[in-house]
């Protein structure tokens, strides 16, 4: 019988040049509020985790690639990933999927897959297109620009405001914000009362780099293109 014994630095040598196997499959997580919760599914399994109570867990099944998303359906679980950006309502995280979960016919929805990383404002500037649904004049200054030093400036068709602003993520926060004080006719008024209004509390900016910005919080929302 022959024997072929091969030296051990050429053997580590001959393991190195082999292609590594692929890694196995992240998890997809997904994560809700009011009440918590949270979901994994990975190669074998999807598992209902709620912050109080009993976890359900189904073997993974088919997926099915339905039009904005997966679909997954089990006897217990059911998952419908739509992947459109959603926020979770409790940070300033944004994640790229809404998730739509059924449990044992209770209904959950929340956030999945991992977090976005916002772009920066820092320098920009942009045009106010509507102030809570209704489109702003073609004529007259109505702007917010984002300015490198944190500074932040606004004008909506009447005062110029300027003061400070804060992003961390997708939630910008707008601190010692003065403005002029001069009386001006409708409508530049009351944008500008709607608007201010709206950036008196942490907004959510829902921006990943085109030329469309929302800013928006229960107060309002505002709509804003690039460029002025």
């Amino acid at each position: 019988m022959l024997r072929i014994i091969v030296p051990a630095a050429l053997a580590a040598a001959l393991t190195a040049c082999l292609p590594a196997p692929p890694p196995p499959p992240a998890p997809y997580r997904a994560v809700g509020t009011e009440p918590f919760w949270s979901l994994v599914i990975d190669d074998r399994e999807i598992a209902f985790i709620p912050a109080d109570g009993a976890q359900v867990r189904q073997p993974l099944p088919r997926v099915i690639h339905g039009v904005a998303g997966e679909i997954y359906q089990t006897p217990r679980i059911g998952v419908n990933i739509i992947h459109a950006q959603c926020s979770d309502g409790m940070s300033d995280r944004t994640y790229p999927d809404k998730v739509q979960v059924s449990v044992d016919g209770r209904q959950f929805n929340g956030c999945g897959g991992d977090p976005i990383a916002s772009a920066s404002l820092a320098g920009s500037s942009w045009r106010v297109a509507a102030v809570n649904g209704r489109s702003t004049p073609p004529a007259g200054e109505y702007y917010v620009r984002f300015d490198a030093d944190d500074r932040i400036g606004v004008k909506f068709g009447c005062n110029s405001a300027g003061g400070r602003y804060l992003q961390r993520g997708a939630t910008v926060s707008v601190s010692n914000l003065a403005a002029t004080r001069m009386a001006c006719a409708e409508p530049a008024m009351s944008f500008e009362n709607q608007g201010l209004g709206i950036l008196s509390q942490p907004v959510i900016a829902d921006w990943q780099g085109g030329d469309r910005l929302t800013l928006s919080n229960p107060n309002g929302r505002i709509e804003l293109r690039r460029g002025y």
